[in-house]
């Protein structure tokens, strides 16, 4: 079970995770912050914010317009790890999952940003259908979702599960989601050359 290495290797994790800066691995959609962390209060979910690097990025250049992240981990060795590095930022943590997200959901909070930045490949596909439901749920009328598809194989225990945008875009559609943003392969910025990534953002139909 991919929760249970996560918290068994979750020191050696969070240094591989913390090693590389959000504008590093997020530059493809980077663009798309400006508008979103400009409204005030802007509510952002970071699904899966493993030892916080994305959350404490977000909540910081947030920081002016009152921003306010949620993070969400079920991996509690490496959320505790999160919680250390965002605790001088207004970042709440969450242990929760896709696919229902279901104290998130209970708490009937709507976010203009959804990442999930390197989780997708971890939710098998029988449930793909029902996360995004979740999500597209929980985003606001013109907030969007960011999603990280990872390439190649696992490489360890972690169960991942092949991904690809063509299956992506067609649950999306069906949710009455679109693709604004659709990215070339990226190499990894680990350097493991067996794998690459793409960024899919997808937003309500006809609100692009």
């Amino acid at each position: 079970m991919s929760t249970q290495f996560y918290n068994q290797h979750a020191d050696k994790l969070a240094q591989q995770y913390l090693s590389k800066g959000f504008e590093q691995l997020h530059h493809s959609w980077l663009h798309l912050l400006d508008p979103i962390l400009a409204k005030s209060n802007a509510t952002i979910l970071d699904v899966g914010a493993g030892s916080g690097r994305d959350s404490r990025y977000l909540a910081d250049i947030g920081a002016p317009y009152h921003t306010q992240v949620t993070a969400v981990e079920p991996a509690q060795v490496l959320a505790t790890i999160g919680k250390e590095q965002t605790k001088a930022h207004s970042v709440a943590w969450v242990d929760d999952s896709l696919p229902s997200l279901s104290k998130v959901m209970a708490s009937e909070e709507r976010f203009d940003l959804i990442l999930l930045s390197a989780v997708w490949m971890h939710i098998p596909a029988s449930q793909r259908q029902e996360s995004l439901n979740t999500l597209t749920k929980l985003l606001n009328p013109n907030g969007k979702i960011v999603i990280s598809l990872r390439h190649g194989p696992s490489g360890d225990e972690r169960i991942m599960y092949p991904v690809s945008v063509n299956e992506l875009v067609g649950l999306a559609y069906s949710d009455s989601l679109m693709p604004s943003l659709v990215t070339k392969l990226d190499s990894d910025k680990l350097g493991r050359k067996e794998v690459s990534w793409q960024t899919v953002v997808l937003t309500p139909k006809g609100r692009i």
